[in-house]
């Protein structure tokens, strides 16, 4: 529980120290951080005082108060890895990456083989925008720990967002261990290797979530202009859009009967490594997602009973609401920029609850943001397609949106944190060229700057909008 032994017991706040391990101990919170801070009055310098109740407030969420112990504990015993470790780990939660890489470096110092300093200073540094820094560390991990998941795996996405298609996709395979997935034990026939498969049948499944099967299934172009007869394993959900978008492949549902004879299998996440292998190897055009016509004609004929303006459809995060994925995405309140364009017509595509943030928004903002509460536009994707096809814009965060919106080929504006490595660097998407990537400037929390710019964008691109 503790990085440190209790102190002498004739010092000053140790008694104080005690009780606050016992009550820690017993589960006692609240307890054990009133005699931490009863030990640290009385003795400022008691090194386990400060960490013990660095832990109890990080579990709390006191990230700055948390910083300011474990720091305390650095000082006091600078050749303690863990106290340099947990400061790292605050200041990363606090958006202070370059003090956290210092951090780590020390906690490096006194742990010259521990790969966690080194592993977590790779993720400092690419939170930075500093790739080659970061696939440095990671390489370093890899070297000492080779069989490190993590290390691995985030090695390819910074391989990737460095345009390094050859190693980056080597690398990529980590993500299927990262998983807990066997692509060799899948199916019982033999996994593809990039051999020529004219004349041969490959079942292609689906290991990825719905942006990435998306945005891969491009891929699936070269495939069939290969010569090979294709059969795709694909999200329900997605079955008739990809089977509308190549007709000469069968899309078959997860879990669905394969019939007849096949030659190889292939996981959807292990097609770029043949396909995308440089910048040129990517298509000129991404547009491949079409709408059933009926639901298109409904739409457009809903859409038209707005108000005169551009329509611009909007979702601001992912439904995935992890406190390090939430990192990465806006709240609505930062919106105001876009919101505040005359003459637009806002339309959600925000596909989970959101009717709480809407509201918000729209009584802070005195905006209309349209949305048919009786659709369901995380799970009939031809809903949203056909809605999407309506649209003039698309402003979303880089979630599955962004990769229909692509896929449809309405322009589209991403904002972005920088963590988007599919962007492979670029300010439009090379998978999709009707995506432009809004990046937030490395080390900033700020993300009205990034709306500034969509809005200014917007203003000049779309009839109907005064330059702004």
């Amino acid at each position: 529980m503790t990085a440190y032994p209790a102190a002498t017991l004739g010092e000053p706040g140790v008694r104080a120290l005690q009780r606050g391990l016992l009550a820690q101990q017993a589960g006692e919170t609240d307890r054990a951080i009133e005699c931490y801070r009863a030990a640290l009055r009385q003795h400022p310098g008691l090194a386990p005082a400060h960490f013990n109740l660095g832990q109890l407030l990080r579990e709390r969420g006191n990230y700055r108060e948390a910083a300011a112990c474990f720091e305390g504990a650095a000082r006091l015993r600078p050749t303690a890895t863990d106290a340099w470790l947990n400061l790292g780990a605050m200041l990363e939660l606090l958006d202070r990456h370059r003090d956290a890489v210092a951090a780590y470096q020390r906690a490096s110092a006194c742990s010259p083989d521990d790969v966690a300093p080194l592993y977590n200073r790779g993720n400092a540094l690419l939170a930075l925008g500093e790739l080659a820094g970061a696939a440095a560390a990671y390489q370093a991990v890899v070297e000492l720990d080779p069989g490190h998941v993590g290390a691995n795996w985030n090695l390819s996405t910074t391989q990737l967002a460095a345009a390094d298609f050859q190693s980056g996709w080597r690398q990529y395979e980590w993500g299927w261990a990262k998983a807990g997935i066997d692509p060799k034990g899948k199916y019982p026939w033999p996994l593809w290797a990039g051999e020529p498969l004219a004349g041969k049948r490959i079942v292609v499944w689906r290991e990825q979530g719905l942006g990435d099967e998306i945005l891969f299934a491009t891929c699936l172009r070269e495939l069939v202009a290969s010569g090979a007869e294709v059969t795709l394993m694909a999200s329900a959900r997605l079955v008739s859009l990809l089977q509308r978008a190549f007709p000469s492949i069968e899309v078959l549902a997860d879990g669905a009967k394969i019939g007849g004879q096949v030659d190889v299998h292939a996981p959807i996440g292990g097609l770029p490594r043949y396909v995308r292998q440089s910048r040129t190897s990517f298509p000129s055009q991404g547009r491949f997602l079409v709408p059933d016509s009926a639901v298109a004609t409904r739409w457009t004929a809903r859409l038209d009973r707005l108000p005169a303006g551009p329509r611009v459809g909007i979702s601001w995060r992912s439904g995935l609401a992890t406190e390090q994925r939430q990192r990465h995405y806006s709240s609505l309140e930062a919106w105001g920029p876009l919101f505040k364009l005359p003459s637009i017509q806002l339309i959600n595509l925000q596909y989970d609850e959101c009717a709480a943030e809407l509201e918000a928004a729209e009584d802070r903002f005195g905006i209309k943001i349209h949305r048919w509460r009786s659709e369901n536009l995380k799970d009939d994707l031809e809903t949203a397609v056909a809605l999407m096809w309506n649209l003039d814009a698309v402003v979303t965060a880089p979630t599955a949106v962004s990769s229909l919106a692509g896929g449809v080929g309405v322009p589209t504006w991403q904002v972005d944190s920088g963590s988007d490595w599919t962007a492979h660097g670029q300010d439009r998407s090379p998978w999709f060229p009707t995506v432009r990537v809004v990046r937030r400037p490395f080390g900033s929390v700020a993300w009205e700057p990034v709306l500034e710019r969509i809005a200014a964008d917007l203003s000049s691109l779309l009839p109907g909008l005064p330059p702004s």
